[in-house]
């Protein structure tokens, strides 16, 4: 049986860096299905983070919520969304300003090369 709903704070959440060993990029856990292993996380990146190549093994759908957030040639911003479908190799991505998304995986969020 799965839990009640329950409320989390992006402002006073436990944000983590995504790579210990490169800075620019932190996420917040918002919800994770044990079933499926899908996972809703809240991510700020820094102006000029970019990650040449990503794929995921479930799709990734993207809501950008503040900054400037390139993928490929398109750039999102406030309000825009995208779907990335699993297995589909996806990139460069790049912050053109610092930046808020939110982003729902169906299935592990592995992350790309």
């Amino acid at each position: 049986m799965r839990g009640a709903i329950a409320k989390k704070s992006t402002k006073d959440g436990d944000w983590r860096q995504v790579f210990p060993d490169r800075a620019g990029a932190w996420s917040l856990l918002l919800n994770k299905d044990p079933d499926t292993k899908g996972r809703t996380i809240a991510v700020r990146y820094t102006e000029g983070w970019e990650v040449l190549e990503s794929v995921h093994d479930g799709t990734v759908e993207v809501l950008v919520l503040e900054g400037q957030f390139q993928v490929g040639p398109i750039v999102y911003g406030p309000g825009d969304y995208f779907c990335v479908p699993g297995g589909v190799v996806h990139g460069p991505e790049r912050a053109l300003t610092d930046v808020r998304i939110i982003v729902i995986s169906h299935g592990p969020l592995t992350p790309g090369p």
